[in-house]
């Protein structure tokens, strides 16, 4: 494990130096906290040792930040006589204080219990991603090769453990994507709160909280001005956020702020559309129905039924509609005559229409590598991934498509 010490007093700054090193610590130790600040990021200490008392209102201040901004444990170091010092440093975030002198062995004891604690901690993280996992696969169901991908890439930013961004249509789970990737995330015991409105709750200021934000995109621009400076320094509060916007267009109109999509580029999780998920429909419209009544079924024409529908309002939509369809019938087995009564536009009854490809508007003043991001991410978008229809839409080489795809971070 890692320590870091901030002391004024020299003598009592090396004895506790020794201490550490000798129960085998990696250790750097400091005089003042103008100093500790500049390595408190870099170096991630596992314990942090603080000494305070009369006239160091700066130690408590920075004992007072570790303990936010760090997952390990904070002590300070008090007088003997000086019992109100460690109160008051246990208020300002503490794990607990030491008398001094600290003596090595009173260290080895200190460190033994860490140990024993932090496997105990792993454990109960390890039995919570367990849960985390089988609540990803009820709520977030799906076998197709674009849902596992989606998957994937909430695992990922999970362990990232920072602040993300979750696009799509109305009607996919964002809510309950946000829900797994903060569970599954080395900060899932911490609560995570949903906000909705121009504003986060007053609650959350300052607090190591996750923050949800459904639809990022009704927060005024000087309020994401704001949040871009937050999510930036990495403050104690990590945001999920969350737009039914498609990024480029969100830009253009001015609803989504440029700063906050190129802060979370890198953490961007998109999810997918149902019209996208080939078979999935049938499992969730399965999965639907069993919820509503365990004694219904679909049968085989009403599945196909269900998977020729265009699915305009995603997962919600299939979710009223398969309420619908358990109202309306009077026998067991679900058939398609019952399912083409609830589905408004079936698409197998309209005539195919070719789809028209989207208008891609460019800001004045847009540099030329945020034209080029735009225009080929919104093709990708159009040729539903894939990038051999991407490059040659854009009279490009499969190569340079799949460069610059990494290039810009447009992973589909």
């Amino acid at each position: 494990m890692k320590t870091l010490i901030v002391d004024r007093d020299g003598e009592s700054r090396d004895g506790l130096r020794r201490a550490f090193q000798s129960a085998g610590e990696q250790v750097r130790s400091f005089e003042s906290v103008s100093e500790a600040h500049r390595h408190l990021s870099d170096f991630q200490p596992d314990v942090a040792v603080v000494s305070v008392g009369p006239g160091r209102e700066e130690e408590l201040a920075f004992l007072s930040e570790a303990s936010r901004r760090s997952d390990g444990a904070v002590y300070a170091v008090v007088d003997e006589d000086r019992l109100e010092d460690g109160v008051d440093a246990m208020e300002r975030g503490a794990t607990d204080w030491l008398w001094r002198p600290v003596s090595a062995a009173r260290v080895r004891l200190l460190l033994s219990r860490l140990a024993e604690q932090r496997e105990r901690e792993q454990l109960s993280d390890e039995m919570r991603r367990r849960l985390a996992r089988a609540e990803m696969a009820a709520c977030l169901v799906g076998n197709s090769e674009r849902w596992k991908e989606t998957l994937a890439a909430i695992e990922r930013e999970a362990a990232w453990g920072g602040s993300a961004l979750i696009t799509g249509e109305p009607g996919t789970e964002k809510q309950d994507a946000a829900r797994t990737l903060h569970l599954l995330s080395s900060r899932g015991a911490e609560p995570m709160f949903v906000v909705s409105g121009s504003s986060p709750r007053p609650a959350a200021d300052g607090a190591r909280v996750t923050v949800f934000v459904p639809a990022i995109e009704l927060w005024p621009r000087e309020t994401q001005e704001a949040l871009v400076a937050e999510i930036e320094q990495a403050g104690p509060r990590r945001w999920i956020l969350a737009t039914d916007l498609e990024p480029g267009e969100g830009t253009a109109s001015g609803k989504l702020h440029p700063q906050l999509l190129e802060s979370l580029r890198e953490h961007t999780v998109h999810l997918p559309p149902l019209r996208e998920r080939g078979a999935d429909v049938g499992l969730l419209a399965r999965q639907f129905l069993s919820e509503k009544d365990a004694s219904l079924f679909f049968d085989a024409e009403a599945i196909d039924a269900l998977s020729a529908h265009d699915w305009p309002g995603n997962s919600a939509e299939l979710q009223e509609a398969v309420a619908r369809a358990a109202a309306l019938t009077d026998r067991p087995g679900i058939g398609s005559t019952v399912v083409m009564s609830v589905l408004p536009r079936p698409r197998a009854a309209r005539r195919p229409r070719r789809k028209k490809p989207p208008v891609v508007r460019i800001p004045v003043g847009a540099s030329l590598a945020d034209v080029e991001r735009r225009l080929i991410q919104k093709t990708l978008e159009f040729a539903r991934g894939s990038k051999p229809k991407t490059a040659e839409l854009l009279k490009l080489s499969l190569k340079t498509i799949y460069n610059k795809i990494k290039e810009y971070g447009l992973e589909h």
